[in-house]
């Protein structure tokens, strides 16, 4: 009888603890046309600085929630980064609702903003194509890169990007399934990964795959320099080559012609002239010219 009673008063304690506690994140007054799902304004910022999700997601992991999915009554946090939990009914009071047009943003206790990327609940498809969408903007020019939700594919092989970090290691710019994506100079390389320990892997040397020009697009083009890339012979020639492949240089070699046909921009043309090149391309191509010459010297 005395465990029967132990064991009823625990489970009155227990419900009414959860009553509580439910009560504390439970929502009063949530606007109606702001459901859906959001991600901080500083995450894109991030993404599109460093080209590395783990590190802007680690550099905001202090300052402001990672994710919002707000619903009827509740407002959901990082649900699937393992750690999810639910935002305080106080720290709610203190939220503020702005709609820009068709745009819903929330403004946080602590003023941080958030951009609303999805209409849905919970919608994580939704964020991790749009951090896909930021890492892979210059990739998307290539006819054999695509991106659809989580879901990455990269001449014919489909990765998952995971949205739980477990890379430890350094700055590879996010997870594909059982490999690290990682952008060095102007391409970026896929590695194998090997476990370190429950949910911590590392990256191995081993490339899979090679994704060539990864890194430019229209505007950054013309702030491209010779000086950052100068260390790799590779990349100097793959940038040498770019400059003339943007004017419709038409190429001899099989490698060339295989690399840049895959992208949407390159419109070789029997009419190129070295005299079509701009002054800002005419720099560059002096300083490859410099700085192979040091290779080859060396």
């Amino acid at each position: 009888m005395k465990s029967m009673k132990k064991f009823i008063l625990l489970s009155v304690c227990m419900f009414l603890a959860s009553r509580l506690c439910a009560s504390d994140h439970e929502l009063k007054n949530v606007p109606e046309d702001f459901i859906g799902t959001y991600m901080p304004v500083q995450m894109e910022m991030l993404l599109k600085e460093k080209m590395s999700y783990q590190e802007a997601l680690y550099t905001i992991a202090n300052s402001s929630y990672d994710i919002l999915s707000l619903e009827e009554n509740i407002c959901y946090s990082q649900v699937e980064f393992m750690d999810g939990y639910a935002v305080k009914a106080e720290d709610f009071a203190q939220w503020s609702f702005i709609k820009r047009g068709d745009e819903r943003f929330i403004l946080d206790e602590n003023g941080l903003s958030y951009r609303r990327i999805s209409a849905k609940k919970n919608d994580y498809d939704a964020y991790a194509e749009k951090v896909l969408s930021i890492i892979f903007v210059d990739a998307l020019h290539n006819r054999n890169i695509s991106i659809r939700g989580s879901e990455v594919t990269i001449y014919g092989k489909k990765y998952h990007f995971n949205l739980t970090p477990t890379y430890v290691d350094d700055s590879g710019a996010l997870c594909l399934s059982n490999y690290v994506l990682k952008i060095e100079g102007l391409s970026a390389n896929i590695y194998e990964m090997e476990s370190t320990g429950k949910w911590v892997y590392r990256r191995t040397n081993k490339i899979v795959q090679t994704i060539p020009l990864f890194y430019w697009n229209d505007e950054k083009y013309i702030n491209l320099s010779a000086s950052k890339y100068q260390s790799s012979k590779k990349d100097l020639k793959m940038l040498r080559n770019l400059i003339y492949a943007k004017h419709g240089y038409k190429f001899a070699t099989d490698e060339l012609k295989k690399i840049f046909s895959d992208f949407d921009w390159y419109k070789p043309s029997d009419d190129f002239s070295e005299d079509s090149l701009q002054n800002f391309e005419k720099h560059i191509l002096e300083n490859i010219k410099r700085y192979e010459g040091k290779k080859s010297r060396g």
